[in-house]
């Protein structure tokens, strides 16, 4: 994989962090159920663990996957999943703030 996977990594990495962004903006999209942000991250994150899950089956059952693109697939999961788990901590820490504040 040549500069082409560089790409797809980061258009990868650009989707998550607009994923973030939609998370932090408060607005109608923010008040819908599964309408992006959070959610959207989640299902990308979903995705991306299948696509991670097939490359480690195709590896082990030898069916033509490559080693170099199934290490990058699994650390692409890892990165997303530390990725969703940081930004869960930030919105906890602002809801137990926000919860904090006195009327």
């Amino acid at each position: 994989m040549g500069p082409a996977g560089i790409g797809n990594i980061t258009s990868t990495i650009g989707a998550g962090l607009g994923g973030v962004r939609q998370a932090g903006e408060a607005g109608a999209a923010a008040e819908q159920p599964g309408a992006g942000g959070f959610a959207q991250l989640l299902a990308d994150l979903g995705k991306q663990s299948q696509q991670a899950d097939g490359a480690l089956n195709d590896l082990s059952t030898n069916g033509g996957a490559d080693l170099h693109d199934v290490v990058l697939s699994t650390q692409m999961e890892s990165l997303s999943f530390d990725l969703a788990v940081q930004i869960r901590n930030r919105l906890v820490d602002a809801y137990s703030e926000i919860f904090r504040m006195q009327v």
